[in-house]
């Protein structure tokens, strides 16, 4: 296993580093075709070989534009990681998910967004610094959701994820032109390279439930998010919820982009050690230093101190 794990991180940072070098040359190849140009422009006589000064001006170019070119090119490239997550089905074209049914599921909806947004920052990178990590105040945070039945938790969150990964519009845009699905993959790709612009509004999450056979579990540790991500762990096993939460814990400060963890289950996971705020009703967890847990129960009931469920006054 982790033989397999470290070829495969091998062949990324192959593949990063020749985006990163094709991408730095071209860039330097256009900046030294505009220099040449400028200078022809302003009387530069003619040499005769403008050729040559063109290969030496991107060669001076070249090192300048590495950095750019590194973060252009692995933004590139970068791709939906169906080795850690498997990404919800997507809605048959012609149909459409209800969304939340009644007040309880609204409100559980809301604070999902609320969840998810908190703490994401715009996603924007100093223009001189493309290599630097977005300023993001919460790289990585936990939201536990309880209460209701099995399937109504199941499906509500697997509508909110395809809402938040766009998914199903661009199932229905492919549906009624192959074009228009293709132009909007290339508008989000395009709008995700420029990385001193602030994140689009409607920038598509990733967003999947959590594998839990070991491969995924050993490549967890080194998930790299390509955009924001939503991961979801449907009644998990408490060992498998250990794994991930320490992985991902320990990676957080590597993340270019907010990660979200949702756990979902019957009852909330006793290996969080939950201590519950009734008036915020916000749980912490010494697990991982992990702080702060948002706690969305479909019950409609609230949570005492101890993370009972208890009706409301």
């Amino acid at each position: 296993m982790p033989q397999t794990l470290e070829k495969y991180r091998r062949i990324d940072r192959r593949k990063n580093w020749l985006a990163s070098i094709a991408v730095a040359l071209s860039l330097a190849l256009l900046l030294a075709i505009l220099l040449k140009a400028l200078l022809l422009a302003i009387g530069e006589p003619m040499l005769p070989s403008p050729v040559r000064d063109v290969a030496v001006f991107a060669l001076i170019l070249f090192v300048p534009c590495l950095s750019a070119g590194m973060r252009i090119g692995s933004s590139l490239i970068a791709r939906y990681d169906g080795e850690v997550m498997r990404s919800p089905p997507a809605t048959e074209p012609g149909s459409k998910r209800a969304g939340p049914l009644d007040a309880v599921q609204q409100h559980a909806w809301a604070a999902l967004e609320s969840w998810c947004r908190a703490g994401a920052g715009d996603g924007r990178s100093p223009f001189w610094r493309p290599r630097q990590l977005p300023d993001v105040p919460e790289r990585f945070s936990l939201a536990v959701m309880v209460g209701g039945n099995s399937g109504a938790r199941s499906q509500l969150a697997e509508t909110f994820a395809l809402r938040l990964d766009r998914n199903d519009e661009l199932a229905a845009l492919s549906a009624d032109s192959r074009l228009k699905g293709m132009c909007l993959k290339l508008a989000v790709k395009w709008h995700e390279l420029w990385w001193w612009r602030k994140r689009h509004p409607r920038q598509p999450w990733d967003c999947g439930y959590v594998l839990e056979h070991p491969a995924a579990m050993a490549r967890l540790a080194h998930f790299r998010p390509r955009r924001p991500t939503l991961m979801i762990a449907d009644e998990l096993r408490n060992d498998s919820l250990r794994q991930i939460l320490h992985a991902l814990g320990t990676a957080q400060a590597g993340f270019g982009h907010p990660v979200r963890l949702l756990v979902i289950d019957a009852a909330l996971p006793s290996m969080l050690e939950l201590h519950f705020d009734t008036d915020t009703q916000w749980g912490h967890t010494p697990v991982h230093d992990l702080g702060q847990v948002s706690v969305i129960d479909l019950s409609g009931t609230r949570m005492a101190d101890n993370g009972e469920r208890r009706p409301p006054p």
